[in-house]
This record gives structure tokens, sequence and C-alpha cells, in this order.
């Protein structure tokens, strides 16, 4: 199922006008401890913070089918990097781009929520996620010793890429790290509030026994994707079954 094609192409076009970029390559094996279940990064253990909520902070996951789309474990950095930031509260934006396979109208959602539980299971010791939610936005803490040791955005792109290629489905990884500036995150969460909205749309769709599609917010959005009309009709084929 191909639901961000366009996003994809905006977020490559964004990357190119952009300056202060930096590129690693994913590495397979990470040599950093884990944190045991312990990752409390206290204030005055703070190294660097990224996206909190005086920030400017936007997340965004996109998947497709098209190989072409997704640079396996290319991660690119435009701004300043971790150990460079030291005491430091930055702006962070954050894109994980994922080619998969096997998609459909009955399971993209699910897998969908596999793949995006993946950034609060990661395990990194002196790094933290505070908060992540619907809206967007994306809010961790990087302890004083972590950047000390020479944590990095290559090192949790790397053991972020590890961790979504267990998943059978998946079979490459990308990501976009923004810390450049309040305005680069802003226009890089105008790029990619479709996504976020095409999400709602899914979870709202499915999960809500009584749906008045006329009335709804996403309207715009069912109407405008064939794939979500295709899901939308899986659905309601569901509840008919089941009511007899």
């Amino acid at each position: 199922m191909e639901l961000f094609e366009k996003t994809f192409d905006e977020i490559k076009n964004y990357v190119v006008q952009r300056s202060s970029i930096s590129r690693f390559a994913s590495a397979s094996v990470i040599d950093w401890p884990k944190g045991e279940g312990r990752n409390v990064v206290l204030a005055d253990e703070v190294g660097v913070e990224l996206g909190n909520p005086q920030m400017a902070s936007t997340s965004a996951l996109l998947w497709t089918e098209n190989p072409d789309l997704v640079s396996d474990g290319k991660i690119t950095l435009i701004g300043p990097d971790m150990p460079s930031s030291k005491g430091q509260n930055l702006p962070f934006g954050k894109v994980v781009l994922v080619c998969v396979e096997g998609f459909n109208e009955e399971n993209t959602y699910e897998r969908y929520k596999e793949i995006e539980a993946i950034r609060y299971s990661i395990d990194l010791k002196g790094y933290m996620m505070r908060t992540a939610s619907q809206y967007q936005r994306e809010w961790s803490r990087v302890s004083k010793d972590a950047l000390q040791n020479g944590f990095s955005f290559e090192i949790l792109g790397s053991a972020l890429r590890n961790e979504y290629l267990k998943k059978d489905f998946v079979k490459s990884v990308e990501f976009l790290f923004v810390t450049s500036s309040t305005e680069d995150v802003h226009e890089l969460k105008e790029i990619t509030k479709n996504v976020s909205r095409t999400i709602n749309a899914m979870d709202k769709m499915l999960n809500e026994i009584e749906s008045d599609c006329d009335q709804c917010e996403y309207n715009d959005v069912c109407d405008e994707v064939n794939e979500l009309k295709k899901m939308r009709n899986v659905r309601d084929k569901k509840r008919i079954n089941a009511n007899g």
C-alpha cells in the first residue's frame, strides 16, 4: 500500500535545500551499552535535550513498498550533532523512512503500530525518551556521561535501524534528523502533517465502533487516499458480517 509517495519526494527535496548536512552509514553492530531498563536521565544529569516542550519538535514515520524510495542504512543530519551541543536544548526533527513488504488493507494499521512502538523500546544507556504523542512530537534527553563517551545520531540511528529490521516485513530503513533551527523543524512538520492525519484517520476508522464519515474531521483524507477507501470497505464488510 502506497500512502506517502508524495511526502517521500517532498522530504528528499527538503534535504537538498539545506546546508550543514552530515551523512552517516548505519552500523550493524553497535558498541554501546544497554540501559537495562534504567534509562532515567534527571535534570542535573542532562547533557543535551532534544525537542523539549519549549522547543520546536516533530517526528514522523513513513513506509513504502518501493525500495527506490529508501536508502538503507543512510542517516542524514541537518544541524549540529549531540557531542558538539553539550548543555543545549535543541529543536528536533526526526523522520524514519521504512521500506516494507506485504502491507494490505487488513494488516497495514497493525503493522504500523508494531514499528511505531520501536521508538519507545530502544534501550541505550544514557538515552531517555521523555514523551511522544500523536501531535508529531518527540522529546528526549541524553546524559552528560553519554555525550562524553561519544553518543551521537549515528549511534541512535544505527540502534533504531537494527530494531526495525527485526520485523520480517521491514526490508530497509533510512533516517533524517534535524537540529539546525526552529524554522527548519517547523518546515519539516508542515511537510509531514499529512502523515499524522492519515494515521489518525486510520486509527479513528478502525477503532471507533460508530463513526459518521460525513461528519468526520478526516473525511477529506479518506476521500483523497484510495488505500484508505479500501481499508474502510474492508471494515464495513467485517461489521456487516459480524452483525449477521
